[in-house]
């Protein structure tokens, strides 16, 4: 059941994010985060590498206070292993547990190197200092005397820890993330209680989780509603009066002026933008409102013509997923017009940018349907 709840939980998560890479309502940044490790290290001496294995795990808080730049304070330990030899004598090996405490700065190479987009995968640079401490030292068994020399430093120690590695970061979700860390350690030969005066190199490798939270809500305006067209007057022809016979007189005929010529024709423009949500295609309550009196314009002319031009915001998403959003807003807006208005689907050409035209200097007004309509004259 356990692993059953864990699945769900994960798809649960990756649903969520394919929809907060449209719609995000939050800041990704800054935001705290709580952490645990697990995973191996090993010291690197002359003896087998791989004898000296040993696992470890980890815990650590800290906060990213912009895009690339945060702090961590973290301790990891907690088994560990060193080797050792008299002259001309076998290596003899020894445990002992240790912790080390550090200071880390995290610095996002992705968002410095490509600024003004939420990545899912984010490579980290760390760099830190803290201290290490060094107990429980227990040599094996049938260790001689002469090698036991070599171990001068048996009881509890405290040393200088420097590091410095690579963590890549995979977001499953808006509070989740998986991350891989590799980092090379600095310490005092002390540490695994060598009796020279030299520095150890260690090498870690861990897989952890990263648990973030407070996110702050990201404040979307509302878009201006468009202006109301001017209503057209179309005033009547004027008649002119007939005056009646009179009886038992001449009557003249009248004389046949030529009729006035039709004054040229003015074609009646109308134009209609229509804002849509981030990552949204679908036709709210506002933009019916305004689709409608563009509708009841139409009907009013029936010798007109339609241009519907979908947008989308050059600001969030990318270039493919743009030009799909715009092309279904626009599809959105025609269907209203033709089964809501009856307006013949004939008449309206339909086009869509995607982010390649910013009509608005405001990014988040180019999220929009531009309705031009154009009366046509009559043959």
């Amino acid at each position: 059941m356990k692993l059953k709840h864990a699945i769900l939980s994960l798809a649960i998560c990756l649903g969520v994010t394919g929809m907060q890479a449209q719609e995000k309502n939050y800041e990704p940044y800054p935001y705290v985060f709580v952490g645990v490790q697990g995973g191996g290290q090993m010291t690197l001496t002359n003896y087998d590498h791989m004898k000296l294995f040993t696992p470890l795990a980890g815990v650590n808080f800290g906060a990213m206070f912009s895009p690339v730049v945060g702090l961590r304070l973290g301790a990891q330990g907690i088994w560990n292993k060193t080797a050792a030899k008299a002259a001309f004598g076998p290596y003899n090996k020894a445990d002992f547990k240790y912790v080390t405490g550090d200071l880390d700065l995290l610095v996002n190479l992705s968002n410095a190197i490509f600024p003004g987009k939420t990545h899912t995968f984010n490579t980290f640079l760390v760099v830190g200092a803290g201290l290490a401490y060094a107990w429980n030292f227990k040599p094996e068994d049938g260790m001689t005397a002469t090698t036991l020399k070599e171990f001068e430093w048996q009881r509890d120690r405290l040393t200088h820890n420097i590091r410095v590695g690579l963590a890549e970061e995979v977001n499953i979700c808006k509070n989740l993330a998986v991350n891989l860390e590799v980092d090379l350690n600095n310490l005092h030969d002390r540490f695994n209680a060598k009796r020279n005066w030299n520095n150890d190199w260690q090498l870690t490798a861990m897989l952890g989780l990263n648990f973030k939270f407070g996110f702050k809500k990201r404040e979307v305006p509302a878009p201006e509603p468009a202006p109301e067209p001017a209503p057209v007057v179309v005033e009547p022809k004027p008649v002119a009066p007939v005056a009646p016979p009179v009886a038992n007189t001449v009557v003249k005929k009248p004389e046949v002026k030529p009729e006035p010529k039709p004054a040229p024709f003015v074609p009646e423009k109308n134009q209609l933008d229509i804002f849509f949500n981030l990552a949204k295609a679908n036709v709210n309550a506002d933009a019916e409102k305004q689709i409608r009196d563009m509708g009841e314009w139409l009907k009013a002319r029936p010798n007109s013509k339609v241009t519907v031009t979908g947008y989308a915001d050059k600001g969030t998403g990318n270039a493919k997923t743009n030009e799909r959003l715009s092309k279904q807003r626009a599809e959105a807006v025609k269907k209203e017009l033709v089964e809501k208005f009856g307006y013949d689907a004939d008449q309206i050409t339909l086009d869509y940018k995607g982010d390649t035209v910013q009509p608005y200097a405001e990014n988040d007004k180019n999220r929009m349907v531009r309705v031009e309509a154009i009366t046509f004259e009559k043959k």
